[in-house]
Parts: C-alpha cells; sequence; structure tokens
C-alpha cells in the first residue's frame, strides 16, 4: 500500500541555538497561509520539528528556551568518556514541557535524524519516546556523549544527513527545507568544543548542499554572527529568519494571507 503523500512538507537542519530562525521561518508560513502537513528535522532542526508538531506556535518555542543557559540549563560536565558533555538536561526538559511523550502520537507527523553508531548510517526515528531520539539526533560527537537507544549508541543526525530532506522526500507533494549551516569566517579558537564544533560544521555543510538540491524551496536563513551555543541571541535569530523567509516566499510567487504579527517575547533574565 502506497504512504499517503502530505501536500506540505518542512525539513529543519541543524544549528544549535540558531534554531531560533526557524521559528521565525514558521512564523513567516503561517501568515503566508502555509501549514506543513508533516515536518523532519536534525539536531536543533529535531526539537523546532518536534514542538511545531506539537501544537506550539513559533513564539511559544521560542519562549521554551528564552533565559536559559545552554552550558548550564541544557547539557552539564561529564567526565570525558564519550564526550565532553551530558544531555540529560535537555532529556528532562523536553520530557517536562512537551505534551506528547512519544513520535507516533504527534498530531504531524514527524521524523527525526540520528545517526548510528554501531551500522554506521543515518537512522529516520518516526517512532518511540521523543526525548532520548531528539536528544540523540543533537549529540555532536566529542562534544556530547552518545545516546543509547535498543542498545544502539546514536550521535548527531548531522553526521550524515544534516538537512533531512530524504526523510520526507517521497511522503510530500511539495517541501520546504530550512537551512542554518553557513560556514562565515571565523578566528581560530584554541579549545576542544570550538575545534570539534567548526569541523563538523564544516562536514555539515558538504551534506547540506547535497540535500538541498531535492527540496522544491530552499531558504537560506540569516545567521551570521551568532553561534551554536549563544542564547542570548533567540529573539534576534527569530526575527531574521523571519525575515528571510519572507523574501524567498514573494521570490517563488506566494502571497501573505494574514498581516505581520506583532510578536513579543517575555520578559525573561539571561543567565
Amino acid at each position: 500500500m502506497a504512504q499517503k503523500k502530505y501536500k506540505l512538507g518542512a525539513a529543519f537542519s541543524g544549528g544549535g541555538a540558531r534554531a531560533a530562525a526557524h521559528c521565525g521561518a514558521l512564523q513567516a508560513l503561517l501568515e503566508f497561509g502555509l501549514k506543513p502537513d508533516i515536518v523532519s528535522g536534525t539536531s536543533a532542526g529535531a526539537l523546532v520539528a518536534i514542538y511545531y508538531a506539537s501544537g506550539f506556535s513559533p513564539r511559544e518555542i521560542v519562549s521554551q528556551f528564552l533565559g536559559l543557559s545552554f552550558f548550564k540549563d541544557i547539557v552539564s560536565p561529564t567526565l570525558p568518556k564519550g564526550g565532553m558533555f551530558d544531555s540529560r538536561p535537555l532529556i528532562e526538559h523536553l520530557r517536562k514541557h512537551l505534551p506528547y511523550t512519544r513520535l507516533e502520537d504527534l498530531p504531524v507527523p514527524t521524523c527525526i535524524i540520528a545517526s548510528d553508531m554501531e551500522h554506521g548510517c543515518a537512522k529516520v526515528f518516526s517512532r518511540g519516546e521523543i526525548a532520548p531520539r531528539a536528544v540523540a539526533s543533537c549529540s555532536i560527537p566529542v562534544i556530547f556523549n552518545p545516546i543509547e537507544i535498543g542498545g544502539i549508541h546514536y550521535v548527531d543526525g548531522g553526521v550524515f544527513q544534516n538537512l533531512p530532506v530524504p526523510a520526507i522526500r517521497r511522503r510530500c507533494e511539495k517541501l520546504i527545507a530550512f537551512n542554518l549551516n553557513h560556514i562565515y569566517e571565523e578566528k581560530y579558537k584554541n579549545n576542544v568544543v570550538a575545534v570539534a564544533y567548526r569541523s563538523f560544521s564544516m562536514m555539515f555543510l558538504s551534506n547540506t548542499l547535497a540535500d538541498a538540491r531535492q527540496a522544491d524551496i530552499f531558504v537560506d536563513l540569516d545567521t551570521e554572527g551568532c553561534t551554536a551555543y549563544d542564547m542570548s541571541k533567540l529573539e534576534d535569530l527569530f526575527f531574521r529568519g523571519y525575515d528571510s523567509t519572507v523574501g524567498v516566499l514573494e521570490a517563488n510567487g506566494y502571497e501573505r494571507k494574514l498581516l505581520r504579527e506583532d510578536i513579543h517575547f517575555p520578559q525573561k533574565h539571561h543567565r
């Protein structure tokens, strides 16, 4: 039996805290009358996909992370073994705040991508407990401990598929892909986290460009000057993602259905 074809799919790339730009992109889709029927996400893009599929508004998704510190609230230091940081705080955050526990229960079909360490391949999760699978998708090798699920160890989905277009391409009539991953010129930082993230970002970019060709519409979101771990620029990134997406939609002949919404975020203290 052939799988159901969804009218519109959206694929969200990885990019750490810069994923707030994805939320601005979702706001733009909403105002242009475009509502994804199926979504996919890698790494931080997986978190956006899951929150969207759970029914959170774009503003509410950003508000979930406002005021948090990446290295205090999202991850915690651990004795170096499989990685330098433990992602259990993020797992607990998702378990506490998401209204759904399992991927198959989400109102919008959702696929999240992780990388299988044992078999050396991409893994597309569409069933199972959300929190550990989402965090597996975010676990950049060396920096974060792999996540064990069913006896298999998983790391960041960006190793194989940072822009998860292939995960849902055959299941939707039209697909819009949103990319956060760019290699801007950056001064060398002599520390393990910076070297590892910069190296993997370069690798992620190569498979992003290949998978972008399968999308009907490709949106390069403006994240220049923002790092993956800086949680202080989420609001700015939201509006930059919005503006990037509006420009591409208008260039592709789409017309606005709703007036631009006046978005305000709750004031939270940044630690």
